[in-house]
């Protein structure tokens, strides 16, 4: 897959963002301006492509509905879409103001605090491997 289209990743982001697998009817109505032939062709796409799966059928009124869940594949599509975009770009924004600008977006001290105790872990370990 190249990179996602807008609706994929609307779908996706209300996918990951959910406890609980959801019907495409509960995708259509987590986010305005989508509509259910929509969310359909892209569940269809993305279940093609393995970045989506079925884990179960439910009743919606007096209709089966089939529930989806996001797959692990489709955090690495995002991440490589947002990794290509960001490359597009690096000669104007460089690394560490890109991760300056990703922490000082997190809403709590405790989450930025946590997400920076990770950072340093995983640069002490890349400081490593280029050695």
């Amino acid at each position: 897959m190249t990179q996602m289209n807008p609706r994929e990743l609307d779908v996706l982001d209300i996918l990951w963002k959910s406890d609980e697998p959801m019907m495409a009817t509960d995708i259509v109505n987590a986010k305005t301006g989508l509509t259910q032939s929509t969310v359909t062709a892209v569940l269809r796409k993305l279940l093609n492509e393995n970045l989506v799966e079925v884990v179960g059928i439910t009743h919606s009124g007096r209709v089966l509905s089939r529930t989806y869940r996001p797959t692990e594949a489709s955090r690495d599509i995002i991440l490589q879409d947002f990794t290509e975009s960001y490359n597009s770009f690096s000669n104007v924004i460089n690394e560490s103001t890109l991760c300056a600008a990703i922490l000082t977006g997190n809403k709590t001290p405790e989450k930025a605090k946590a997400e920076i105790k990770k950072l340093k872990s995983m640069l002490s370990e890349y400081e490593k491997s280029l050695k």
